[in-house]
């Protein structure tokens, strides 16, 4: 316990660098959507318009990554033991949904 106690605040600054790092990743590939107020709201809307579309919950619908014209989407549907996980590629041009193709 000792050893622990003279290194505490290096491990602390490791830890908080590696949190950090992971929320950075993170973030920097959904920048668009925080730094563009109309990209933001057409994908809002047409992630809206999917789930209902497909009979979706928005709850299983998680943002993967986000380019100019296209957001791909995981949606996980819940149901009695494993949840499967399924990837699809919104176009925010015309709306339509396809399959990934490395998922």
């Amino acid at each position: 316990m000792e050893n622990v106690n003279k290194h505490q605040w290096l491990i602390f600054w490791i830890t908080t660098v590696v949190v950090a790092f992971a929320i950075f990743v993170r973030l920097w590939v959904l920048a668009p959507l925080y730094t563009n107020p109309d990209l933001r709201s057409r994908t809002q809307t047409l992630i809206q318009a999917t789930a209902k579309r497909e009979g979706w919950l928005l709850s299983g619908v998680s943002i993967d990554r986000i380019t100019g014209s296209n957001v791909r989407l995981l949606y996980r549907s819940y149901i009695r033991g494993t949840d499967p996980q399924s990837c699809h590629n919104l176009s925010l041009t015309t709306g339509t949904l396809t399959a990934c193709d490395d998922f």
